[in-house]
């Protein structure tokens, strides 16, 4: 993976790590950015690889790949984001015998590749052994711009465990009390990194005008910016909160390991994001049962369904934002009815067991060996 962070791809990962047959996968994780190893990640109980990048096309991380790859026997490497697959494809294919898999989770993602990268990885991938698509629109945006045939190309869309919403100790008035958060308010949330494509600002103006109507309100931001991020709008939507007498209403909670205890707390889930691929933080906040209002783009349209789990708005429109939060707080029968169909959607179409049997029967295509060693 790029970096030793959480967001979605390395949810993804983490995921796939902890939850591949250990009779059939040994799995291993490798990551570019990041000198602190995660708790998620060490809690695995499996080798964990830094092999850091430094410079623009920094051939020496292409052989330290290779070296991981040939000293601890790799067979399968399934490189999550275009960086990590063209800096595995050596170790891969020109050092050892170990077959590739490409995962891809957004279409903007390789629609910023520049053409020359795309040229070179017209030429990497049909040396591959397969891509995915988190969805669809992912995986035909694959085929387009690196034309592949369809038949080497898989969608497995993102899962969640959806067993850890089914049964949980309800901490509603403990993380209340927490957070002073009264009886009478009610709580929106959003669950996603301090970047700039995350579109926090948006949900920010619309929740300011909320609060001229809606007193009785909280905004919970899970998440966090990252220095070296060049997409870190962490700075800008502080400055925003704090420059607007939001202090008291938004409450900044930073990177959080017990995500789905918060969900359980949120009347309403909102993601503002200009583009997205398949977000596992959305497909969480549905498992927990939440109406849902997002942008009207790719990746959060393909999830929710405008006035059966929630509601779409146009980018930037911080009137309608406004309102369809404002419906949604002050009507509690729409609320149980998004909800329920939310969950119901979760339930039917994303579960992490699906996802995981998805890949293990991708990775068993590919390499007949008895036991796969695979570095994700």
């Amino acid at each position: 993976m790029v970096q030793m962070e959480m967001g979605g791809s390395e949810r993804l990962v983490h995921n796939l790590a902890l939850n591949l047959d250990r009779t059939l996968f040994n799995p291993s994780v490798a990551w570019f950015y990041g000198n602190r190893i995660l708790k998620e990640f060490s809690d695995l109980d499996i080798p964990l690889y830094h092999v850091p990048k430094n410079k623009r096309i920094d051939f020496s991380t292409m052989n330290k790949f290779g070296e991981i790859i040939k000293d601890n026997n790799i067979h399968i490497i399934n490189a999550h984001h275009f960086l990590s697959m063209v800096y595995s494809f050596y170790g891969c294919k020109m050092n050892n015998r170990c077959r590739l898999i490409y995962t891809e989770h957004s279409v903007w993602e390789i629609e910023k590749i520049s053409w020359k990268w795309k040229t070179a990885g017209r030429y990497l991938l049909k040396r591959a052994d397969g891509a995915v698509g988190v969805s669809s629109n992912v995986s035909e945006a694959i085929r387009e711009n690196f034309n592949l045939p369809a038949d080497k190309i898989s969608t497995i869309r993102n899962g969640v465990d959806l067993k850890t919403f089914s049964k949980k100790i309800d901490k509603k008035a403990m993380i209340r009390k927490e957070f002073c958060i009264e009886d009478n308010e009610k709580v929106i949330g959003i669950v996603a990194n301090f970047r700039k494509i995350k579109n926090h600002i948006f949900l920010l103006k619309a929740f300011k005008e909320l609060t001229k109507t809606f007193m009785h309100v909280k905004l919970i931001v899970i998440g966090q910016g990252f220095k070296e991020d060049p997409e870190n709008s962490e700075e800008e939507i502080r400055s925003f909160v704090a420059q607007n007498g939001l202090s008291k209403k938004v409450l900044f909670l930073g990177y959080r390991q017990d995500v789905s205890d918060f969900l359980g707390i949120m009347d309403i889930f909102c993601l503002t994001s200009f583009k997205e691929g398949l977000p596992i933080s959305l497909i969480e906040a549905m498992a927990a049962g939440l109406p849902i209002v997002g942008t009207e783009v790719e990746g959060i349209k393909d999830v929710v369904i405008h006035e059966k789990n929630g509601f779409l708005v146009q980018l930037d429109d911080v009137y309608r934002l406004k309102n369809a939060l404002n419906t949604l707080l002050c009507n509690e029968s729409i609320r149980q009815k998004f909800g329920k169909e939310s969950k119901s959607m979760a339930t039917s179409a994303y579960s992490l067991e699906h996802c995981i049997n998805e890949y293990q029967n991708l990775f068993l295509s590919v390499s007949g060996n008895e036991k796969h060693n695979i570095l994700c």
